[in-house]
């Protein structure tokens, strides 16, 4: 699973039609491949990691997305209302190549994203 002791965290963000989700589910694949524990987050309106991380076409209904309350604002400031491996454990589908992946959101109807 995830190594929550050392982590990197990167973040792929820019225009539409750039790569992004290309890039993303590469370099996640490359890193699985060479040993790391890879948690990969689609937060796209339009998720689509999930093909380029190699989850086939069927099995992409069956992610689950995270719910809205799994944020809770304290006087510190926001945190996770669970852990990290809560999460995973009850919302993240096993992709290819050592990575799991966390869906954001599905879109609901026509012409979303």
């Amino acid at each position: 699973m995830l190594d929550t002791v050392s982590a990197m965290k990167l973040v792929i963000a820019g225009k539409g039609g750039s790569g992004k989700t290309s890039i993303s589910g590469t370099m996640a694949r490359l890193l699985g491949r060479d040993g790391y524990g890879v948690l990969a987050i689609d937060a796209d309106s339009n998720p689509n990691l999930a093909l380029t991380l190699g989850v086939p076409a069927e099995e992409m209904g069956k992610v689950p997305t995270l719910p809205r309350d799994l944020l809770r604002r304290t006087p510190e400031g926001t945190e996770l209302a669970k852990t990290i491996e809560e999460i995973c454990k009850s919302h993240s589908l096993p992709a290819p190549d050592n990575v799991t992946l966390l869906v954001m959101a599905h879109p609901q109807h026509a012409g979303t994203g």
